[in-house]
């Protein structure tokens, strides 16, 4: 039974021994936890003006093209040396020229029958005269009237028709051998070339497809909001567009020499949105481009790709940040004394790299962490790369 009790004793003297040292020993001090800050990245917000640039791509088309038809049959005898594929010509050039022979002939022919005709007139005039002195000498004393048939005016008539006709005839013969010389109607470009020297054309046949190089025109589609940044005048019947208004445009090549650059201006607006995409196009026509100039390598090609950039509307009195700066499309974090305030903002334009946005709170001179928080709020602590970090301390609750 002692053997029992006694170790029970000294367990109990023990954890009663080590209940009174604790109760009676030291408090140890509290002290402050610092709070780790987030290392984030700020800039100063300053009120300033943007214009808004928009990003479109389209395709090069000819402002003015034409198919070379032959209005008259023959065989090719000819072609110019600049009518071929890429080639360039300028207003009044043959281009063409196809076989005359049958058309002058016509003409020789066309001269003889006039001939003929004149004399048929002069012929029933001498005719006429004669009816008239016989007229005069036999029946001009019984007071009736000569009639039209014995004055011969009918055969008159009828011999100034009839050269009325040839001379007629012989003005589309002279028609005729003109078209068989194929002239340039524009200063251009040949695009295609479809006939070939000895091969025989009727009329109607396409000898080839031109189109002129005074100025291309790129049409380019945009959103309706997109649209609505442009400010463009619209045209209406009554009411001209004054092209001083009209927004102005850059080109660039997709592919290529992407440091080529050509200056071009919107023109017009399509008559209709596209009724699967909602979208609406704009026309801008690049003038003279296919002067060699400094800064341009290549010169433009019908159905190339090329990328603008639309001047369009100007913001005035905005901040423009980063696109990291924006929470969810709404708010911006503001450091204001080593902590976040969520401010909440407007957007009015995004690029992928500017967001540019109003406040109703002034925050001009104020700085903005433009480093991605998403789950930061307000009151949080962060410390700005590189400067010096605020202590910020909280008490430890019991």
């Amino acid at each position: 039974m002692k053997k029992i009790i006694l170790p029970l004793l000294v367990i109990a003297i023990a954890i009663g021994l080590g209940k009174f040292i604790i109760a009676t020993g030291p408090e140890a001090d509290k002290q402050p936890q610092e709070i780790p800050a987030t290392v984030v990245d700020a800039q100063t917000l300053k009120l300033q003006d943007y214009q808004v640039v928009l990003k479109a791509s389209g395709i090069v088309r000819a402002h003015t093209q034409t198919n070379l038809v032959a209005e008259v049959s023959g065989k090719v005898l000819e072609i110019s040396p600049n009518f071929q594929e890429g080639g360039y010509f300028n207003q009044g050039d043959t281009l063409l020229k196809l076989d005359a022979a049958n058309y002058t002939n016509a003409i020789t022919i066309a001269e003889g029958d006039l001939a003929q005709k004149q004399l048929t007139l002069q012929e029933q005039q001498a005719q006429a005269k004669l009816a008239q002195q016989d007229w005069n000498l036999l029946d001009s004393s019984r007071n009736r009237p000569q009639s039209d048939l014995a004055a011969r005016r009918p055969h008159i008539a009828a011999a100034q028709a009839a050269i009325n006709a040839a001379e007629a005839k012989l003005q589309q013969e002279k028609l005729n051998l003109a078209r068989t010389r194929i002239t340039a109607p524009y200063s251009g470009r040949v695009q295609e070339k479809r006939v070939d020297v000895g091969q025989y054309v009727s009329p109607g046949t396409v000898l080839g497809i031109i189109y002129a190089t005074d100025a291309l025109e790129v049409h380019l589609p945009l959103s309706l909001a997109q649209h609505a940044l442009l400010n463009m005048p619209e045209a209406f019947r009554n009411k001209a567009v004054d092209a001083a208004q009209m927004p102005t445009v850059s080109f660039h090549p997709t592919t290529g020499n992407a440091q080529d650059e050509w200056p071009g201006q919107v023109v017009r607006s399509s008559a209709s949105l596209d009724e699967k995409s909602r979208q609406i196009t704009v026309i801008a026509r690049i003038d003279n481009p296919y002067d060699a100039r400094e800064g341009i390598s290549t010169p433009l090609r019908i159905g190339q790709y090329v990328s603008a950039a639309i001047q369009g509307k100007l913001f005035n009195n905005v901040y423009v940040l980063p696109p990291s700066a924006v929470r969810q499309g709404k708010e911006i974090l503001l450091l204001q004394d080593g902590k976040v305030l969520v401010q909440a903002i407007d957007v009015v334009w995004s690029t992928e790299t500017d967001v540019v946005i109003r406040s109703a709170t002034d925050l001009n001179g104020k700085r903005i962490i433009t480093t991605p928080l998403p789950q930061a709020t307000t009151g949080q602590v962060v410390q700005v790369a590189g400067e010096k970090p605020q202590k910020q301390a909280a008490e430890v609750k019991p």
